[in-house]
């Protein structure tokens, strides 16, 4: 009789331990990532910016794109825009827009420094129809463009901020 005892409380307490990996419907519970990124262009110094992935939302932003100049740059026009390539698919993810208008030829905004926003709505779905893991994303990069009032030129560099083939030895599988 003891030995019986010995193996149901061995039989439940593996079956706890299964349980404890579901959430009430069953189904295995996703992990939340949070990515804190960074990255440089020839330009531009981009910190602080964060993407965080759970089971039901994607947030990303809070970041700061900072000219690596210290002279003061003026434009009339200056976008950044952040992608996520999920399962091969680029996706723009992110997105800030500024615009100026003056009646001055040489007028224009600072952009030095200038923050990204943020977003925050439901986390990306797959072909499955399952929440987006980061086991799904190839690559995080960040366009930056803007017109340079002073000689009319557009620019536009890209930030790469995560590299999955980069990260083979990572926690983050």
């Amino acid at each position: 009789m003891l030995k019986y005892k010995g193996i149901c409380y061995l039989l439940l307490t593996m079956f706890v331990i299964l349980l404890s990996g579901c959430n009430s419907e069953g189904k295995f519970v996703q992990a939340t990532y949070f990515l804190p990124l960074q990255g440089e262009s020839q330009t531009w110094s981009l910190t602080g910016y964060e993407i965080m992935i759970t089971p039901d939302d994607f947030k990303a932003g809070n970041g700061i794109l900072k000219m690596k100049t210290e002279e003061e740059s003026l434009a009339d026009f200056y976008q950044n825009a952040t992608h996520v390539v999920i399962n091969g698919k680029d996706t723009k993810v992110h997105g800030n827009i500024v615009t100026y208008s003056s009646p001055k030829a040489d007028d224009g905004m600072d952009i030095r420094e200038m923050p990204t926003g943020a977003i925050a709505g439901p986390n990306y779905i797959n072909a499955n129809g399952d929440p987006i893991s980061l086991k799904e994303i190839d690559a995080i990069y960040m366009v930056v463009e803007w017109r340079d009032v002073s000689t009319g030129e557009y620019s536009k560099e890209k930030i790469e901020l995560y590299v999955k083939s980069d990260k083979e030895n990572t926690f983050l599988k």
